[in-house]
């Protein structure tokens, strides 16, 4: 207390003193203030850059996630079963939809292993760039286990400009590198959002990567673009804090002194920074000291001190609520001009601010949605979004995807992302909402979930699910011991639609006949379209009895469907096959296998009718064992099963004539021969024949080939099935053989058999004719035995005629044998085509074909069918000794 009166009394006695206690006093508390402002500068400017650097973080991150969902939908699609057997218009459909709403999409491409475009959003041509060398697409391949990879700024030789490639890996089933699939995203994107930011005169933006480089900055400078900014302050505190401000005196670019404000883009390799100049950050505070400073100078006293603690006041209230202005300025901005709906709603859910793409987005306008809340735009059936745990604090995100219905009441996908804005104080203050309209996408993955289980034509279930529900049926048979029942039905007439009517026609069929299907079947049978005209039904719970009346129905509806089509109407009818599904069923294979040999027996039966799979039937049996062969027919050709033979036809005036029939014989895994009569018509159903004629012209041709130095080769007859005769590439590929062997085609004679041209008259002359061009000799088979034959010899110009063995063979005891022989022989002379006379099983036969001037003789009185190589052997050993 003395101490405290002893200083009143002295600043009562002193004036002066006291007026300089006073001033020094307002000095130091001026000084304070000067300082303090200079820290409000800062955090004023601190506080703007962050909500700056939060808003582009946001929208950068968002985009982002995009571009990463697109890039993976595209690698889930290209990968996906049956991808690549649809059309490639379907196929840039379903990967490039999105392309054309996505403003700064510079292409989606993907990449095979050697950097070839396979499929790219802006071109066609595959050809047009290769990757190979881009870092790119070697650090994929190069590096498994990278993820999403972020270039540095690229220049497109294509045309594109500058852009960012966001990309991932493709990978085969074993793990082998695949290619990649890209998204390049223009840098017009980042330009266009920095610029609508307010940096100030000398403020900067940049976007670096976790490698220390600079993909993007605002002011740009393309000389810039990938430069390393490793010396930049910045590293002084990132990675260790993924945000954070900080004053630079230098930068490393342009060498101004910044306030920079970082964040990393969520957890992307990513780093945005917001520098504003330090001479813009803190001009006003310099202002306001230098105002200060005069007042201190020109002031004294009270008066002076309430002066200027007014103005402090006034002044940090004016700065303050300009710079919230400013905020909110720059907040409106960046809603008004986001590409995504934005909403801004109370704590309890009613919203008071959209932005226009919202309004784009649902169709109400800004007023219409005010005081709306989540549940006025769900369905009725669906439940509004829980924001509890956001509003809890328990999460600062909360994303999911939902059905929403806009003002016309269409219903759109939508991918709603929520977060939660706080006040000063921290308390939770409003809700900012986005949705981002993923209906297209949605949409797309239904339709291929659709395509993969569904038949394009009929909309009936295809071979693969179908069989997918048949294991299911077969689990359930088993256990739980319920019988099903299974139907293969085969329409009996579709061919015929087609030829007479075209495939339109039949396509228009099938559909019809699938639409009928379900009204006479029970609710709940399983109905699959397995190809062509074939169609399974799984008849679940129901008994084989049961199952053949109700297909009985089925097959007598089917054949009083009258099909009109133009000026004419069809008539179609089915063959049935059925059989039970029990618990002792094996597999859906050889269930599938009894209803399509049961099918079978119905057609041979005369078709229009349901057979029951009964094992003890010959005629199911043997063709059970067909089916069984067809396969076995696969895996010979693949293992290198198949022998060739040949017999030798002899010349009846000069039998030194060399002349071989070629034949082919498959062989068992345990070397067992099997003979044509058994694998020939199982190759001929299942559309194996082709490639047996193609390996037989093969092999032969291979072995003249080998033996190229003989001074002549022996003639050789080959016979070709209906398959190749009407196969356009099939000739070419005879001449792409002889090519490369050197065989002359003037050594082969091609027999074909009248049943071969029947099914195609104009094609087979094609053939027949362009066989002859080249030089070979056409020969035709088994003459005599179809009714048309001699209407054949009108038609194709033949080189041979061979005579049908069964009216050969008792020719020496038969007159009504040996008169038809003989005039076929005639008939043939005089059209210049030579004869083999077929089955000559012994001398006096042999002796009869020559006295009537027949110009070949084949059978086992002749030779006897020995394998092939072996005869070349010894014809070559023949010609050497000769010579």
């Amino acid at each position: 207390m003395t101490s405290i009166s002893w200083c009143k009394n002295l600043l009562a006695r002193h004036p002066v003193l006291n007026i300089m206690v006073l001033a020094v006093v307002f000095n130091m508390f001026c000084a304070a203030l000067v300082y303090d402002e200079r820290g409000n500068a800062s955090d004023q400017a601190k506080a703007a850059s962050s909500n700056l650097v939060a808003s582009v973080s946001r929208d950068i991150s968002r985009n982002i996630e995009i571009i990463d969902l697109t890039i993976q939908k595209v690698i889930d699609r290209v990968t996906q079963p049956g991808f690549t057997e649809l059309g490639s218009d379907l196929q840039r459909q379903l990967l490039f939809d999105q392309v054309a709403t996505a403003q700064y999409l510079a292409a989606i491409a993907v990449v095979d292993e050697n950097g070839k475009l396979r499929y790219h959003s802006r071109f066609t041509d595959p050809n047009i760039i290769n990757l190979s060398k881009q870092q790119y697409f070697t650090v994929h391949r190069d590096r498994p286990d990278i993820g999403l990879y972020v270039s540095l700024p690229i220049k497109s030789p294509v045309g594109l400009g500058w852009g960012i490639v966001f990309s991932r890996r493709l990978s085969h089933p074993d793990g082998r590198f695949a290619g990649i699939a890209y998204v390049g995203l223009g840098l017009d994107y980042f330009t266009d959002l920095f610029g609508r930011m307010d940096l100030g005169p000398n403020g900067s933006m940049s976007l670096m990567r976790a490698d220390k480089r600079l993909l993007v900055r605002q002011p740009l400078n393309e000389k810039h673009l990938g430069t390393d900014v490793s010396g930049a302050e910045l590293y002084r505190y990132y990675p260790q804090q993924r945000s954070g401000s900080y004053e630079a005196t230098t930068s490393p670019l342009d060498g101004i002194p910044r306030l920079y404000t970082f964040t990393q883009i969520g957890d992307y390799p990513l780093t945005i920074s917001v520098g504003r100049s330090l001479q813009d950050v803190y001009a006003a505070w310099r202002s306001r000291a230098l105002t200060i400073g005069g007042i201190v100078l020109a002031l004294t006293g009270a008066m002076i001190a309430l002066a200027l603690s007014l103005g402090r006041e006034f002044r940090w209230r004016r700065a303050a609520h300009q710079e919230a202005l400013h905020n909110e300025a720059l907040f409106r901005g960046a809603m008004k001009g986001a590409g995504i709906g934005t909403a801004l709603l109370h704590l309890d859910g009613t919203v008071f601010k959209v932005n226009p793409a919202f309004c784009r987005l649902f169709g109400f306008s800004e007023r219409e949605m005010l005081s709306k809340t989540a549940a006025d735009l769900t369905p009725p059936d669906d439940d509004p979004p829980d924001d509890d745990r956001l509003l809890r604090g328990e999460i600062d995100v909360i994303e999911s995807e939902r059905r929403l219905v806009r003002k016309d009441g269409t219903e759109v996908w939508v991918l709603r992302s929520a977060s939660l804005l706080r006040d000063e104080a921290g308390k939770p203050a409003y809700m900012i909402v986005q949705f981002q309209d993923i209906t297209a996408r949605r949409e797309a993955e239904e339709r291929l979930r659709y395509n993969a289980t569904h038949d394009e034509l009929t909309g009936l279930l295809n071979r693969s699910a179908f069989e997918q529900r048949l294991e299911e049926a077969l689990a359930e048979s088993r256990d739980t011991g319920i019988k099903h029942a299974l139907a293969f039905v085969d329409l009996d007439r579709l061919k015929i639609i087609n030829d007479s009517a075209g495939h339109v026609a039949g396509d228009a069929l099938l559909r019809g006949v699938a639409g009928a299907l379900p009204s006479y079947l029970r609710e709940g049978d399983v109905i699959g379209r397995l190809g062509g005209d074939e169609f399974g039904i799984i008849l679940l719970g129901c008994s084989l009895d049961d199952a053949t009346l109700i297909l009985e129905e089925l097959n007598t509806a089917l054949g009083a469907i009258q099909f009109p089509w133009e000026d004419r109407s069809y008539s179609v009818g089915a063959s049935i096959g059925v059989t039970e599904i029990t618990p002792s069923t094996r597999s859906p294979s050889a269930v599938l296998a009894q209803a399509d040999v049961a099918c079978l027996t119905a057609k041979m039966a005369g078709r229009n009718r349901v057979s029951i799979y009964r094992p003890e039937q010959s005629e199911a049996v043997d063709r059970h064992r067909e089916i069984a062969v067809a396969a076995g027919i696969k895996l010979a050709i693949e293992e290198g099963r198949l022998r060739l033979f040949a017999q030798r036809i002899v010349a009846c005036a000069d039998p030194t004539q060399q002349r071989y029939e070629v034949l082919v014989r498959m062989l068992d895994r345990d070397g067992t021969i099997i003979p044509p009569s058994v694998f020939v018509p199982a190759a001929e159903r299942y559309d194996l024949i082709g490639a047996i004629d193609r390996w037989v012209v093969r092999e032969a041709l291979t072995f003249l080939g080998r033996a190229g130095g003989l001074d002549q080769h022996p003639q050789i007859h080959l016979n070709l099935s209906a398959a190749s005769i009407g196969d356009a590439s099939f000739v070419a590929y005879v001449c792409e053989v002889l090519e490369v062997s050197g065989v002359a085609p003037e050594i082969l004679v091609f027999e074909i058999t009248e049943t071969t041209v029947v099914s195609n008259m104009a094609v087979a002359a094609k053939t027949v004719s362009k066989l002859r061009e080249i030089g070979c000799q056409i020969a035709l088979d088994d003459f005599g035995v179809g009714l048309s034959s001699f209407n054949y010899l009108r038609q194709f110009p033949v080189d041979m005629v061979k005579i049908d063995g069964s009216f050969v063979h008792n020719m020496t005891t038969n007159a009504v044998d040996r008169y038809i022989v003989k005039s076929i022989h005639q008939i043939a002379k005089e059209l210049g085509a030579q004869t083999v006379a077929e089955f000559v099983e012994d001398q006096a036969t042999f002796e009869l074909v020559s006295s009537m001037g027949i110009t070949f003789a084949q059978g086992y009185a002749i030779h006897r069918p020995e394998p092939f190589e072996g005869i070349m052997a010894d014809h070559e050993i023949r010609v050497e000794a000769k010579c």
